[in-house]
């Protein structure tokens, strides 16, 4: 991979997910990530949309830009797979990856308030295995 990719891959940017949605249209979704060791890496309610789509079809792509000119953008095709999140190691997930797109404090709120509205329990993880990354300047 391109060390220029990798690197924008770990850069807290929102990444836009695609994959083929359940009535065969594509779709393409704003996601928090993690890209390590070589996979991006995705927290997902459990039985959400994008799980239950990329668990019967898993040729997904991301991507990510920066906002500025010249831009800089990653493209990753892959396959993904969804995997059951238990709760524990979920809320350690979303902590950290608050923390990696909020800062440490407000990082921290937003889990507090995650957690006090209900969301955790067991979700799902949705592992990117990239087959294709390509890097591009416009």
């Amino acid at each position: 991979m391109d060390p220029r990719a990798a690197e924008l891959l770990g850069r807290p940017i929102i990444g836009q997910l695609g994959f083929h949605g359940l009535d065969g249209y594509p779709h393409v979704l704003p996601v928090w990530f993690e890209y390590r060791e070589g996979d991006v890496l995705i927290a997902s309610p459990a039985a959400a949309y994008k799980g239950r789509a990329l668990a019967k079809d898993g040729r997904a792509a991301l991507t990510v830009s920066t906002v500025d000119r010249p831009y800089h953008i990653v493209s990753v095709v892959g396959d993904a797979e969804v995997e059951r999140l238990p709760e524990p190691e979920r809320i350690e997930f979303v902590t950290a990856i608050a923390a990696r797109y909020l800062g440490p404090y407000d990082g921290r709120r937003y889990v507090e308030a995650w957690i006090h509205g209900g969301h955790p329990g067991d979700g799902e993880l949705i592992r990117l295995q990239p087959r294709k990354t390509n890097f591009y300047v416009s």
